[in-house]
Parts: C-alpha cells; structure tokens; sequence
C-alpha cells in the first residue's frame, strides 16, 4: 500500500473505547423522563465529553451508544472534531436510536473500507469494521456493543452475537485476501463482567486484552449499570505482530479501577472510557504468525 500521509515517526499508536450514554437511554428523575428531551442537558453533558476526547489526543476513537435519531447530536460532535478525525458511524438494524462511530485521526490514517457487521435478526445489534492504512501497514479495528444480560437468554445471546462478528471479520479477511496480514484491534462494551464470561474466554482465545498485557489483571468497574451493578465490561482486544500494547488506562485519570463510587466526580457517562497506548514495532518481518 501506499499514500501520501506521513510517516510515523513516534511509533505510537493510541486507541480509546467508550460508552457515552445516549441521551435516549440517560434515565432522569423517572423511566420516562430521559435526557433527550431536554437539549440543553444533553448538549452540554456532550459537549464536555468532546472537550475531553480533545484533550486526550487520540488517534482512533471507537464510541458505543452514539445518538443517531436527533441530527444537531452529529453536527455537535462534528463541529468541533471533524477538523481532525473522520467520521465513520453505523446505526442499529430496524431503526434503533443508538449505533457505533469510530473517529480516525486524518493526519496518520488512510480508510481503505468501511464494513458494517449487521445482526439483524441477533438483538438488532451491528459492529463496524475499518480497514485502515497506517504507516504502509493495514489495521483493521472493529468497534461492537453486545446485548446486556438481562437474563439467561440474552446470556446465551451475547455469545451468538460476539461468535457472528468474529466470523464476520473472518469473511472480510478472506473475501479481500487479508488473512494474516493486519494487525487486528477489536474495542467495545461487551456488557458483562470477563470473570466466568464465555465472551471474554471467547476473545482471550484470539486475542490479547490491552489492559491485562498491560497490568497482568483486568479493570474491575468501568460501568455502573442501570441495576447499580459495578462491572469491568469495556475492553480493547489485539492481535498483531506490529503492535504492542505499552500502556492502557481509565478515563478519568486516577479513578479507583476498583470502585465506582470514588472521588474522581465522573458524570460524562455510566461507562468509563478505556484508553490503550500501542508500540508499532518497525523493521520486523511482515508475515503475521498467528
């Protein structure tokens, strides 16, 4: 491959996953009174989220729950990061509020593809699939959102939806003959905690986990559900013999990974957001071993 984007000279790679709570599905003072009907509220609990991925730098940004039926929610996100990031999104199957978007940062990346993952009749869930050039070398990063469990079926569901957007991926590889050739980096809510999850036990199998290579150990909260459960559930998973996972934290910056309810104020959203700083290895043979 070749283009005309600069080299990478820093060797670094930084990729962030999060959750931002649709305004749709942000509760208030009851079930049906939510954040979207309320513009200000959303606008402004938005616009801080945006002054933060500003801040952070990041060149890939993979956001779950982006708010898809009330247009000024896109014109608000790309107003102020569109100068730097093109806008990749996908909406939920049958018309569902929310969907995915990855934000690539347009200095060091060139999209080659954009490949939607559509579940369809799988809990009306999508995946979305990028095969980005970077630095003469192809990435794929997929960005996904499982069902929540809110019972056994949906147990059993999420591990057909994750199953579905790995064979998916496979049938992209194959189709434009890319198998062992990229890099893979796979973000998003998986909606359940990875002790005795057989998503996660799934994914490890493939995959490493930024986070654990990183730590030796998973984050234990990164959510608060509507249950007030406190779950790890957001995850940023890779294989690849270019890249190396160097660093990977919470956003907000020194939130207890133990606990909700610290001192850090956190209100953007119910998830913390993941972010996971990759080494790209130069001069080393090509040809991915997997």
């Amino acid at each position: 491959m070749s283009s005309n984007l600069p080299i990478v000279t820093s060797n670094i790679l930084s990729v962030c996953t999060f959750n931002i709570l649709a305004p749709c599905y942000k509760r208030l003072s009851s079930e049906y009174d939510r954040e979207s009907s309320h513009e200000s509220l959303w606008q402004s609990r938005h616009s801080s989220i945006i002054e933060l991925l500003q801040s952070l730098q990041i060149h890939l940004i993979c956001l779950q729950e982006f708010w898809f039926n009330e247009p000024s929610f896109l014109q608000l996100y790309q107003s102020y990061l569109s100068p730097k990031y093109s806008f990749h999104c996908v909406q939920r199957t049958h018309d569902l509020d929310d969907g995915l978007a990855i934000l690539v940062d347009k200095n060091y990346f060139k999209v080659i593809d954009k490949y939607d993952l559509l579940l369809h009749d799988i809990g009306n869930r999508v995946g979305l699939l990028l095969n980005l050039e970077y630095d003469g070398e192809c990435l794929l990063l997929i960005n996904v959102h499982l069902t929540f469990p809110h019972n056994s079926f949906d147990r059993r569901l999420r591990l057909t939806q994750m199953k579905k957007f790995l064979e998916l991926i496979n049938e992209y590889q194959t189709k434009n003959n890319l198998i062992d050739k990229c890099s893979i980096i796979i973000c998003g809510d998986l909606n359940s905690s990875f002790e005795n999850d057989p998503v996660y036990q799934l994914l490890e199998k493939q995959f490493q986990s930024s986070y654990f290579v990183v730590h030796g150990k998973e984050v234990k909260v990164t959510h608060l559900t509507h249950r007030n459960e406190q779950l790890g559930v957001d995850y940023i998973f890779y294989r690849s013999n270019m890249l190396q996972s160097i660093s990977s934290e919470l956003i907000p910056r020194g939130c207890d990974e133990q606990s909700w309810n610290d001192t850090s104020g956190w209100t953007l959203s119910d998830h913390r957001a993941v972010l996971s700083t990759f080494q790209y290895k130069r001069n080393i043979d090509t040809k991915m071993d997997f």
